[in-house]
């Protein structure tokens, strides 16, 4: 393995990086197609092919992150990235997301911490739940969708190329209200899904706004694709928060649009933010895709 074997990934290889996610599920957004190039501008990836397993890299602010490769587990493929990533990654050496790795690191390198990053534990929930909301545990966010139904009407529609530059017009807005210019982060993502719908049909992407009436003003949005058969990864969901409540609605509409379609649905992680974790958990996650890594300095 040499760092020529790498190359930046562009839109040119999308159908690679789809044949690989067809043949090998995968459960973690942080390897999705969509969230690797609408990312870019923020954090380049890097891809390699090497034994019929696909390798993939992230860098951010200059400090590269290998993944563990995607296919069938080849321990002798591992121990070369381990070798390579130990002289040529930044402080995160590489980022996992199959407890095969993990069970092997366990097994075969004591010695080397592995590391597991809460922050970016992702998300899964029921499709039925969060279209019905039935039970005790959601009656307070039933209880916020009444209190919404009873100040406003509404409208929903699916996302399609006629409306795009509403929903340009919305985000920037949106931005504008969130201050992004003070917040790196919720900037970038604001460019990411800019970048979503500009490649929308190329990226397979599927979404639906709510209009409130009799306005007809876009109130909120949410971009999906599907992220293996079973599941649909909600890439960015953005509401007006005058609007008390959209984002309940947003939510349920949302999962109502997938239901019979999908029986998961990956809300992505909370990236250690106090509010958001609450806001997921509130919702009563079944389950987490997690992830883990290990420290450069500590590879022996």
């Amino acid at each position: 393995m040499k760092k020529t074997d790498f190359r930046k990934i562009t839109f040119a290889e999308k159908p690679l990086l789809d044949d690989y996610h067809q043949r090998f599920p995968q459960y973690h957004s942080e390897t999705s197609p969509l969230s690797i190039l609408c990312w870019e501008h923020y954090s380049p990836s890097g891809y390699a092919v090497i034994n019929d397993h696909l390798l993939l890299t992230r860098t951010i602010s200059g400090e590269t992150t290998y993944h563990t490769p995607i296919g069938e587990f080849d321990p002798a493929l591992f121990e070369e990235l381990l070798a390579f990533a130990k002289t040529h990654a930044g402080k995160t050496a590489i980022a996992f997301y199959e407890e095969t790795y993990l069970a092997y690191m366990k097994d075969h390198h004591p010695e080397t911490p592995v590391y597991e990053s809460r922050g970016c534990c992702e998300y899964y929930y029921r499709t039925e739940e969060l279209a019905s909301l039935h039970g005790q545990k959601y009656l307070g966010i039933r209880k916020q969708i009444n209190q919404f139904n009873a100040r406003y009407q509404y409208g929903t529609e699916p996302i399609h190329p006629e409306i795009f530059s509403e929903i340009h017009e919305m985000l920037n807005k949106w931005s504008i209200s969130k201050h992004t210019d003070a917040n790196l982060i919720m900037k970038e993502e604001v460019g990411a899904a800019h970048t979503a719908l500009d490649h929308w049909d190329q990226l397979d992407c599927e979404g639906l706004v709510i209009r409130i009436l009799p306005s007809n003003k876009i109130g909120a949005l949410a971009i999906w694709n599907e992220m293996n058969k079973e599941t649909a990864l909600i890439h960015f969901e953005k509401g007006f928060t005058h609007y008390k409540g959209i984002y309940k609605v947003i939510n349920q509409e949302t999962a109502r649009a997938l239901l019979g379609r999908y029986i998961w649905i990956n809300r992505e992680s909370d990236m250690d933010v106090p509010g958001l974790r609450e806001a997921k958990l509130r919702y009563h996650p079944e389950k987490c895709a997690k992830a883990w890594y290990i420290k450069r300095k500590e590879i022996l």
